[in-house]
């Protein structure tokens, strides 16, 4: 007969009991096909009620530990031993002292967050929850809100020349889903032109999809055309405003020969990235590829990580009728991947014109950290160099040093500073011309952080 210690927690008679006969299945104690008391007769061995035990044998029957056979009994079922695999804690030690070490982190996709607008976002988040607007409780369709779509519509025009109705614009959950809806709607059977270096985490988003990837070299001019000229069922993936990370803004000219390719065949597409194209500080912003595009062959990709804040989590594309059909076929039943709310918001912000106001105090602010950021890295003299364009919220340097880029890298980390080498978005081989070349983010910094961080990376590689 069992006997099992009762009564030592405040847990119900039925769960210790239940607990207690689970555990010995689990080990063994009891074998399968072994044969337990009847609830009448574990009842008064244990001196509790039968529903007690009634109530026990029925959770362990629901989870298929035992089972009851009619007129014979309760039998323990033949359930397979868990294996608990014993999985090595690597030191972690080292990573975290790193950690605690680091003073400046120059990330080159971080924003100012003092910046960030909270008092206008409050009160629209205040208008939009609204217990008398019925749809904030309800799905949306798949390409998002109708309101925002319209709104996106008039500021895409004004601002990038990007030429769309609303029916053409779908609202995503950040940039990496909208290249796999992107990847969806082509098919496998495309293969994916990426700039190299690129942003990586859309190389992997479509490396993940299965398509075949060409890694394409840029010049000073963007991506290069000519290694392109014998694809067929290809999209080129490029951010032509700035180019992530090496900074270079594509000229009028290679974009028309760009858009003369795809137009030689119908299975080529230009998924043009505008990233960091709200943010210019010395020459007039270019028009988007999508702009001059008269064939429907640029699939326009915007994102308000940069420009508004990363938690937002939303982003938008405008796809070519001809891609548009395809994207009803496969997504006509989904809903959208974003909160209704999230997008009234941001509908909010732009139609009351406070988008584009944190848009001009924006590019005043890091135009003024960059500038100062430029101002600092003075102390290294001959020793650092400038390079790409006057854009975005990050700047590039090429450190003339006779070190490897991991000595380097190293140093820097070792004096509380973290950098981002160019070398990290390559695909494939690195050639020698790009090494030693950063990425210095300053969106993120004050300028007394940009400050301290400069005269750590002196103490570092000087």
């Amino acid at each position: 007969m069992i006997t099992l210690p009762l009564c030592t927690t405040k847990l119900p008679l039925y769960k210790q009991i239940y607990d207690w006969l689970k555990t010995e299945i689990q080990c063994k104690n009891f074998k399968p096909n072994d044969k337990i008391p009847s609830k009448r007769k574990l009842s008064e061995h244990l001196c509790v009620s039968i529903n007690t035990i009634d109530t026990a044998y029925s959770q362990l029957i629901d989870e298929g530990y035992i089972l009851s056979i009619p007129k014979k009994g309760y039998y323990v079922c033949d359930i397979d031993v868990y294996h608990n695999i014993n999985i090595v804690q690597h030191d972690s030690a080292p990573l975290n002292e790193r950690i605690r070490k680091l003073k400046i982190d120059f990330s080159p996709s971080d924003i100012d967050h003092k910046a960030f607008p909270y008092k206008t976002w409050r009160n629209h988040f205040k208008s939009c929850f609204n217990e008398f607007d019925n749809s904030i409780l309800k799905r949306t369709i798949a390409q998002g809100n109708l309101g925002l779509r319209q709104e996106l519509v008039t500021f895409l025009h004004s601002s990038r020349g990007v030429n769309c109705d609303e029916r053409q614009i779908v609202i995503g959950a950040g940039t990496e889903s909208s290249l796999r809806t992107i990847s969806l709607i082509l098919g496998n059977n495309t293969s994916i032109a990426l700039e190299n270096p690129v942003y990586r985490k859309a190389y992997k988003t479509f490396e993940h999809m299965g398509h075949k990837i060409l890694p394409i070299p840029i010049d000073n001019k963007g991506i290069k055309i000519e290694p392109l000229r014998d694809l067929s069922n290809v999209a080129v993936y490029l951010t032509p405003s700035h180019q992530f990370p090496l900074g270079v803004s594509m000229p009028i000219g290679r974009r028309i020969d760009l858009l003369n390719f795809a137009n030689e065949a119908d299975g080529r597409f230009i998924i043009e990235d505008d990233y960091d194209s709200e943010f210019r500080y010395i020459r007039k912003p270019l028009p988007s590829l999508q702009s001059i595009d008269q064939n429907g062959k640029v699939i326009y990709v915007g994102t308000f990580s940069t420009s508004i804040a990363p938690s937002i989590r939303m982003n938008y594309m405008v796809l070519p009728l001809r891609l548009l059909k395809i994207y009803n076929q496969i997504f006509s039943e989904f809903g959208s991947e974003v909160s209704i709310l999230e997008q009234k918001i941001v509908e909010k912000f732009i139609s009351e014109g406070n988008y584009e106001k944190h848009l001009n105090k924006m590019r005043k602010l890091y135009k003024d950290k960059r500038a100062h950021l430029i101002r600092e890295l003075s102390i290294f003299g001959n020793q650092i160099k400038v390079v790409g364009e006057s854009a975005g919220n990050h700047l590039l340097i090429k450190l003339i040093t006779e070190k490897c880029e991991k000595e380097v890298r190293n140093a820097a980390i070792e004096n509380g500073v973290k950098v981002y080498p160019v070398s990290d978005y390559f695909i494939g081989e690195v050639l020698s011309k790009y090494e030693n070349i950063y990425l210095l983010g300053f969106g993120a910094l004050s300028k007394l952080e940009i400050s301290e961080g400069v005269k750590l990376l002196y103490k570092a590689w000087h």
